[in-house]
């Protein structure tokens, strides 16, 4: 199997099974880089087991995956063995040799004069055409886009954006060589005595993601997957520090635990875990994807807020939908409710900022 063989199958893989299996873009390169690294460059068989390693988290997962390689593997067998087709020229199928030298001189007393001419030249060879791609594998031709796509935002933004969210927090014993006040001291008392020791400082931020699924939120799903895997991964946080919740339009009385929202949890219990280290993102449209202006909804949302402030003030909302799009529904209400931000590579900066302040970070 050549690379360019292995690089269109994990595509056309990754496009069918990504949203059944939750498969972020990190999966989609680790894939990649193995192909890359010489496994499963073998054959058939071994490419399929190195992606059921990477992708599958149970039977039923390699059972479909299993069924959705050879849909694959079928279309793109197909697509190699369609032959190529010749022009529709009558005589292109002559051979050279059968094809006359000369045309016949017309019989003028068996063709009236009414009649047209007809061109008696022999036919030529039409000339042999390119072989037409194959159908492409890539279905359904739904949305790779993002593999190109950095509006609103890249991945590598975001992991750049979370590296500042820290709140350092001496723990432990006072290890770590302290240079400067070490410097400090002995100039100030003339002579070296002992060098000054600090103790070591540990991050101990807890981020707290609330997040808005389905309806108007769809087209953004790949860009808050890839905010809550970088959160989780890729920033100065540690994993078990990072607590993410679903929700659809408002964070109500219940959120959830899954982005299928299936597993109802009560938002109370949530809150009732955030201690003086606890920051909270709320990432929705808030109505600006659709032009909504919902007294309901901003009403329930506002509820929210207040509740949440009873636990922490360290506070944002994230907007994947630009400003200028928020007056008019409500999001432009909530604005002055919660510093609301747009999902940019600025607007996440600034929501970091603003609860990293509130932290005292």
């Amino acid at each position: 199997m050549t690379p360019s063989e292995g690089h269109e199958v994990i595509e056309a893989l990754f496009r069918r099974v990504r949203s059944r299996f939750d498969l972020g873009m990190a999966e989609y390169f680790v894939a990649l880089r193995a192909l890359e690294g010489g496994w499963g460059t073998g054959d058939e068989a071994e490419l399929q087991e190195v992606l059921q390693l990477l992708w599958c988290k149970s039977d039923l997962d390699r059972a479909h995956l299993q069924t959705e390689w050879e849909s694959v593997w079928d279309r793109l067998r197909q697509g190699r063995s369609q032959p190529p087709s010749l022009s529709p020229v009558e005589d292109a199928s002559l051979p050279p040799s059968d094809i006359p030298s000369h045309p016949p001189p017309p019989s003028q007393a068996s063709q009236p004069d009414s009649q047209p001419q007809t061109d008696t030249t022999p036919a030529e060879l039409a000339p042999y055409p390119l072989k037409a791609p194959p159908p492409s594998l890539l279905d359904p031709p739904d949305e790779l886009t993002f593999l190109d796509s950095d509006y609103p935002i890249t991945r590598r933004s975001m992991s750049y954006a979370w590296r500042y969210l820290r709140r350092d927090v001496p723990t432990g014993p006072a290890t770590v060589l302290d240079v400067a006040a070490t410097v400090e001291t002995v100039t100030r008392q003339g002579f070296f005595l002992a060098p000054v020791y600090q103790r070591e400082r540990e991050n101990q931020a807890r981020l707290l993601l609330l997040v808005d699924r389905n309806g108007s939120m769809m087209p953004f799903h790949h860009f808050t997957r890839d905010l809550i895997e970088t959160a989780r991964h890729e920033s100065a946080l540690d994993p078990d520090r990072v607590h993410v919740f679903y929700f659809h339009n408002v964070p109500a009385d219940s959120v959830y635990a899954n982005p299928y929202l299936t597993r109802p949890v009560v938002l109370r219990h949530i809150l009732s875990s955030c201690d003086a280290n606890t920051c909270l993102l709320i990432v929705s449209d808030a109505g600006a994807a659709r032009g909504y202006r919902e007294r309901t909804r901003v009403r329930a949302t506002a509820q929210v807020l207040h509740q949440i402030r009873q636990y922490t003030n360290a506070l944002a909302w994230l907007n994947p939908m630009p400003s200028s799009r928020w007056s008019e529904t409500s999001a432009g209400i909530l604005r002055h409710l919660v510093p609301m931000f747009p999902m940019t590579p600025e607007g996440l900066g600034e929501a970091i900022d603003t609860v990293r302040r509130q932290l005292g970070g």
